[in-house]
């Protein structure tokens, strides 16, 4: 594939977040001692190492990069790639922004870092790139969630999943969820709604499927039903396809919906209506499949 303009876009470190941020976060770190505040610290220093080598890679390719900090909007038109640089946080915060440019995700700390769409690491990075020129690294499309939220569509594709709740977490979300195979008035701590790349994660845990990764599905899970004397719920769960559409009805005062974890909410209003599909722009990934293997690798050495 062509390569010649790339946007990196990376993070500030969690270390870097506590020590310099506030006086709070330096508080925190004086608190916490030993191991842990070492791994922290560590992380730091690999995640702007593997920085240093990725920006000495890209412009020793003579390669034309701009470099965003992570949460910033951007346009992707005229870039060949876009590169994240630091975890699977960082990688999913890019993709928020992305329509038609692949994603190639790096870890920066691998040794601490899970970086499940992360494909590459400061060693292997040049090896990929190469790999990519010659259309050699492989490709996957990632189904994502479309959002709509009283009639407005939510400009953020969701790449792992959507929470519908109470603002607060304590509080019980009620509302009247609508599938293809029926309607359901319910009360619980909210539902989520999962893309397949996001199926292992909060809807997995609550009980939802591994849906495969390159699936034209999604599905649904109602977190911590709520159980009313003599009443039970016949839609609990649920995979729906590539056209159908997901409707909630919000019937408290304080709904929210959150767009893969807590930094795009978007409030929900008493008897508005959360309408969510799949996404008519896949994400473009690559080298997933060899992230995928290498995890496995990873796994089984620690057995």
């Amino acid at each position: 594939m062509k390569l010649e303009r790339v946007l990196l876009v990376t993070k500030r470190s969690t270390y870097e977040l506590f020590a310099e941020d506030s006086e709070a976060g330096r508080v925190a770190l004086s608190k916490v001692r030993g191991e842990k505040v070492k791994a922290l610290l560590k992380s730091h220093e690999d995640h702007y190492r593997t920085l240093e080598v990725v920006e000495k890679t890209l412009n020793r390719m003579k390669l034309s990069v701009d470099r965003l900090q992570r949460g910033k909007p951007f346009d992707d038109n005229g870039y060949d790639l876009v590169i994240a640089v630091g975890g699977d946080g960082t990688f999913i915060a890019a993709s928020h922004h992305l329509r038609d440019v692949p994603l190639l995700g790096v870890n920066s700390a691998p040794r601490e870092s899970v970086g499940f769409f992360c494909a590459a690491t400061a060693r292997d990075l040049k090896l990929c790139l190469e790999r990519i020129r010659r259309d050699e690294l492989s490709r996957t499309s990632l189904s994502r969630l479309s959002v709509e939220v009283a009639g407005k569509p939510v400009t953020v594709p969701a790449l792992n999943d959507v929470l519908y709740s109470h603002l607060q977490p304590a509080g019980m979300a009620r509302y009247l969820l609508t599938v293809p195979r029926g309607r359901e008035e319910q009360k619980s701590s909210g539902i989520w709604i999962a893309a397949p790349a996001g199926s292992g994660g909060g809807a997995g845990s609550a009980g939802g499927r591994q849906l495969p990764l390159a699936a034209r599905k999604y599905q649904f899970v109602v977190r911590e039903p709520y159980r009313e004397p003599g009443r039970r719920y016949s839609l609990l769960k649920g995979v729906l396809g590539a056209e159908d559409v997901l409707e909630i009805e919000c019937h408290i005062g304080q709904g929210r919906v959150f767009i893969d974890g807590p930094h795009v909410a978007r409030r929900v209003p008493f008897g508005a209506k959360v309408r969510i599909r799949l996404s008519a722009y896949p994400l473009e990934v690559l080298g997933l499949k060899k992230a995928v293997k290498a995890r496995v690798a990873r796994r089984r050495g620690r057995r």
